[in-house]
Formats: C-alpha cells, structure tokens, sequence
C-alpha cells in the first residue's frame, strides 16, 4: 500500500451512500456519477441511514483515501440493527437487500445501552486498481482497532473460502485473512445464492469475460466447495 492511501473510519462529515463498484467515489462525485439501477429513494434512505449510524457511533465503514477519493471500503453495523430489522444482510448497492424505510426511521441506541455489543461486517469492495496492495488487511486492522477503542466487545463477519477472485465476487475477505487477524470459526453455512452467481459466471451468462475470469481463477473446482461462507468472530 501507498504512503498516499490513508485508512480512517468515515465520520459523518462525508456519507459514502453508495459502493464503488463504477470507480473511487468523493463528496464532489458521489452525487454525479452513474447511479445505475438505484432510485432516488433507495439513494435518500441508504443516505438518511448511514448519517445517522455515523451520528450516534461515530462511524459506520472504514476506508482507504487517495487525495479526496474512496478507493476501497469496509462497511459495519451494530448487530442490534439486523435483529431490529429482521433481517441477515443488507447492502447499499443493491435494491433487494437494500435499506429499508422501518431501517431508516428506527431507534439507534447509545452503544452503553445496548446488551449486545458486537459489530457486524457487511460489505467489502477494493477498486480493481487499488486490489493486491494490502489494502483489505489495513482496512480490517482498522476495524479491530477503532471497535477496541470505541468499547465495542465482538467484531463479527462473514469470509469467503480462500480464492481471491470468488471472495471479491462476494464482497468479502477470504477465510485465511480474517484467521491471521484473530478472528475464529463459529459456522460454515452453504450459499446457494453464490453458487448460482458462480454458476452464471460459469455458463457465460454474465459475459464472456467474467466466464474467463472463472477459468483462470477457478478452473475445474468444484462449486460447492467454492459457495460456502464460513461465519466467523474476534472477540476484543
């Protein structure tokens, strides 16, 4: 990694509202850049949300900097948010699982107030020309440390298997990064959701370059090895 790339926590002095997946976002694009398949509402409410997150505990996502521009992000939420909302995954960029009015509007209580006090990763994405720098490490040694300091007790995440190229694909670190990190296992679940994304990619439904992608970095491994999440946990 750079000396020009900074990791710090997003404060509310900038909402990063969206994911880079169309390229490095600042407070002087975020607004103007394609916004493809995401509504003003979704927009509004992901904004609304995230602000308010940051107002009551200081932050909600860890970044990498380069000048004035998010190149890389990691995002996390109190568990209560989850279990509030009944729901077990939410994410920014797409409108399925996107945030919700009731998500919007509901009570965010003061960490000291709360039973359980565990921080849930969500969502990573490194932009492509920012990948293989260190980054992903930097950014969840960030987390560790701002929890520790912030008086949370259990920092929380999903992690990929170890195969680079499917853990970007679904927005996570690899299973070895976390475990270097301190982080344990305490589930592996299958995610037939994955393996279809997988298979899609696969069959070519999703463009021949994804499916080249696939070969390259995946070859003839089996599916179902490659579509599992392992939950996992480090207790601070």
């Amino acid at each position: 990694m750079t000396e020009k790339i900074r990791i710090t926590p997003l404060d509310k002095s900038f909402t990063l509202f969206r994911c880079i997946h169309v390229g490095p976002l600042s407070p002087s694009n975020i607004e103007t850049k394609s916004i493809k398949g995401l509504s003003r509402d979704q927009l509004d409410r992901n904004k609304t949300f995230l602000a308010r997150l940051a107002d009551v505990y200081g932050s909600c996502a860890m970044v990498a900097i380069e000048k004035e521009c998010v190149v890389a992000h990691a995002r996390f939420y109190p568990r209560i948010v989850f279990d509030r909302a009944g729901i077990k995954h939410f994410c920014c960029q797409q409108p399925q699982y996107g945030v919700t009015q009731q998500m919007r509007e509901m009570e965010l209580p003061e960490l000291d107030k709360i039973t359980d006090q565990t921080l849930v990763i969500e969502c990573w994405h490194v932009h492509k020309n920012y990948q293989s720098q260190g980054i992903g490490n930097a950014l969840l040694d960030g987390i560790v440390e701002w929890a520790q300091q912030h008086g949370w007790k259990t920092v929380k995440a999903s992690a990929a298997p170890d195969n680079y190229w499917v853990s970007a694909q679904a927005c996570t670190l690899m299973l070895r990064t976390f475990i270097k990190h301190g982080f344990r296992i305490v589930k592996t679940r299958p995610a037939p959701e994955l393996e279809d994304y997988l298979l899609k990619i696969q069959k070519g439904e999703l463009g021949v370059e994804k499916r080249m992608e696939f070969e390259k970095h995946c070859g003839d491994d089996d599916l179902s090895a490659l579509s599992v999440y392992h939950e996992v946990e480090r207790k601070l």
